[in-house]
């Protein structure tokens, strides 16, 4: 394309120089003509109603014969009433195709074809008035052979174009070595990726521009992404299946003939253990990555979605639930992990927090991470108890319906972004942006990821 335009450019460029250059001749040709008409003006005289001039006049090739420049008068009604002696050899000059006579002052230079002659000539003709009262009127004429004129034009056609065409092909020859140094970087990337294909790297390696450096880094988080992903659902399906050893083995174990009220009772554990150890692995498995290259996700909308649900569910408890969230806060991840963590942390401050829940979302300072921090009016809990309800299938109130598995996932996703999860004793001091309502002295738990 970028050949294409530079070759139209040329094109439009030789037709705009070669008409400059036709209209600056034109203009030179009439100026010259013109002095012709001056000259024949300095030794006309009149003589009665018309004018007589010299035999021999002044510029040497109007007394000569197919010289290539005539000189003519015209009176008033078109007639010729005098022309140079270069006319003899046109025994039609009478019958020129010449317009009407012009009047005083008007000026018209043209080209015309004169008869029984091949090439054209140049035309310039000059109104004059004769007289004290200008009663006299006279068209001077003046023509003289375009040939040279068209043959110039014509020599500086074929240099302009031949210089054209040599700068073309330098363009186009630098245009290329432009575009082939130009995409080098690109063509590294794929020698890049072709390597890491046959098993040479993990990831691609080698020295970018910096301009390509964010598109590399991408690439390789994205690879580095789904590496840890395939490992971790590997992982997790090898962890599934060592957790469910064991309820499988009691299962086996039971005597259900000797027993079969105890027998029951283990069999409903049991599988409440199974259901709680396939769900939380399930969600292990697909929890993201860390970091990825994803667009940022507006958190507000997401927080309130949540908050709006939670209402219906736990009507009954009238819970008075504040957000504190700008609407330019972004996740940069995934919106199914963002939904997780602040599904289970609003969910537990609903069902623990005593009536009254504040969640605290902003940036960080760099704008690309993420700081959560939910309190609530509840009881609380000291650090051995968080550590213990961070375990899978722990639960801090037993009366309340749910596997223990929540924080768990929250914990799983905040370690997969490479962040930190934590409680804040009542009263401890974060951001000036965060700061925390001093009636809420029940559990405050923070995220930044």
């Amino acid at each position: 394309m970028a050949t294409l335009i530079l070759l139209v450019f040329l094109a439009v460029l030789s037709g705009v120089l070669e008409r400059a250059y036709r209209t600056s001749l034109d203009e030179a040709k009439v100026r010259e003509l013109q002095l012709h008409i001056y000259t024949l003006l300095a030794v006309a005289e009149p003589d009665g109603n018309t004018l007589q001039l010299p035999f021999n006049l002044p510029e040497q090739r109007f007394n000569q014969p197919d010289s290539g420049l005539i000189g003519a008068v015209m009176d008033a009604r078109g007639r010729v009433i005098w022309r140079s002696q270069s006319a003899l050899s046109l025994p039609n000059f009478s019958a020129l195709p010449l317009p009407l006579p012009l009047r005083q002052g008007q000026e018209v230079f043209a080209e015309i074809q004169l008869p029984d002659l091949s090439t054209p000539y140049s035309s310039f003709r000059q109104g004059i008035a004769w007289g004290l009262d200008n009663e006299l009127q006279f068209t001077f004429v003046v023509l003289e052979d375009a040939g040279p004129l068209h043959a110039q034009v014509r020599q500086f056609s074929s240099t302009l174009w031949r210089w054209l065409a040599i700068g073309a092909l330098a363009l186009i020859a630098v245009q290329l070595l432009v575009l082939r140094w130009g995409l080098a970087p690109l063509r590294s990337v794929a020698h890049a990726l072709k390597r890491m294909q046959q098993g040479g790297t993990d990831t691609l390696q080698g020295h970018f521009p910096r301009e390509l450096v964010p598109l590399t880094d991408n690439l390789n988080l994205l690879i580095e992404n789904e590496r840890r992903q395939r490992e971790k659902t590997r992982h997790t399906l090898g962890d599934l299946a060592h957790s469910l050893k064991t309820p499988l083995a009691v299962l086996k174990g039971m005597d259900i003939a000797a027993d079969p009220q105890g027998a029951q009772a283990a069999l409903a554990e049991q599988v409440q253990r199974m259901d709680g150890i396939i769900s939380y692995q399930l969600k292990r498995a697909v929890a993201t990555s860390p970091k990825s290259i994803l667009r940022g996700v507006a958190v507000q909308p997401q927080a309130e979605k949540i908050l709006t649900a939670l209402d219906k569910v736990y009507r009954k408890k009238s819970v008075n639930a504040e957000l504190i969230c700008d609407d330019s806060v972004l996740f940069y991840g995934d919106e199914g992990d963002l939904m997780e963590m602040l599904g289970n942390l609003l969910d537990n401050g609903y069902k623990y927090g005593g009536g009254k829940l504040l969640a605290e979302i902003c940036n960080t300072a760099d704008q690309r991470g993420l700081e959560i921090v939910v309190s609530d009016n509840g009881p609380g809990l000291s650090q051995a108890q968080w550590q213990q309800v961070i375990q899978r299938g722990v639960r801090a109130d037993q009366q309340q319906q749910g596997q223990g598995i929540g924080l768990a996932v929250v914990v799983d996703i905040v370690e997969s972004y490479h962040g930190r999860i934590d409680i804040l004793p009542p009263g401890e001091a974060r951001d000036p942006h965060l700061a925390r309502d001093p009636h809420l002295d029940g559990l405050a738990v923070r995220i930044i990821i």
